[in-house]
């Protein structure tokens, strides 16, 4: 995994300073469009998601067989149906009358946000509009990795803890209890992409390997906020 212990270091307190937008209650109400290559389009600072296609895609336990790690990926830009269905698969909402998701959280506390590092900017999934906002714009790529083919793939999700939601406790959770239900959470964030990238014919990589310091600059959060990353990409 990292240098540090996993989660070790991280304070009851710590919240993301730069994920300024609440998630509402609403349910996902982006308009699906049919599967394009175009280029993904942000039009002031935020990329308008399409819809999941909920009806694609292989049997499960063929996805399963077809799971691995892969690391030689292209430069080849995701279609935006794709990075869509990435970040649905990772933490979408599936049950839009209860804000549930795809990936399991203690007490639905979520407490890990995504950021997504584009060759055009670094973006914040925000869950509930289904899109993503702007955070800074640049090629951050080299920010969010030390290894080659992270500056070459064009889509890094780094995985940011954000404990906003376990400040208000009526009953205090132990921190260590706590830190391991946030483990498992962010463990099925990654199987999910996993699991899609399989699916979809798409290569990804879960990494350690993470300057916490650099890039949470880039973002402007606390380097010990830093959980995990993540790459997807076209096969070469």
């Amino acid at each position: 995994m990292n240098r540090r212990t996993f989660l070790k270091s991280v304070p009851v307190v710590a919240v993301l300073a730069a994920a300024k937008s609440s998630f509402s209650e609403d349910a996902n109400t982006a308009v699906g469009t049919a599967l394009k290559a175009e280029p993904v389009i942000a039009t002031e600072g935020v990329i308008k998601l399409s819809k999941p296609d909920l009806t694609k895609g292989v049997p499960m336990m063929e996805a399963l067989k077809k799971r691995k790690t892969e690391r030689n990926l292209s430069d080849k830009k995701l279609t935006l149906q794709q990075l869509s269905e990435v970040l649905w698969a990772a933490d979408g909402i599936n049950r839009p009358n209860e804000g549930k998701r795809t990936s399991p959280a203690a007490m639905a506390k979520y407490a890990v946000d995504i950021y997504v590092v584009l060759p055009e900017g670094v973006y914040l999934y925000d869950v509930a509009k289904h899109e993503l906002t702007l955070v800074v714009k640049g090629d951050f790529r080299k920010e969010s990795g030390m290894q080659d083919f992270v500056y070459i793939a064009p889509v890094n999700l780094v995985y940011v803890l954000n404990l906003k939601n376990w400040q208000d406790m009526s009953r205090p959770i132990l921190e260590q209890k706590r830190d391991r239900w946030i483990a498992v959470e962010l463990g099925c964030i990654a199987q999910n992409v996993h699991l899609y990238c399989a699916s979809e014919g798409l290569g990804t990589v879960i990494r350690g390997m993470i300057d916490e310091k650099k890039f949470s600059e880039v973002i402007k959060v606390k380097p010990e906020q830093i959980a995990l990353a993540q790459t997807v990409g076209c096969l070469k």
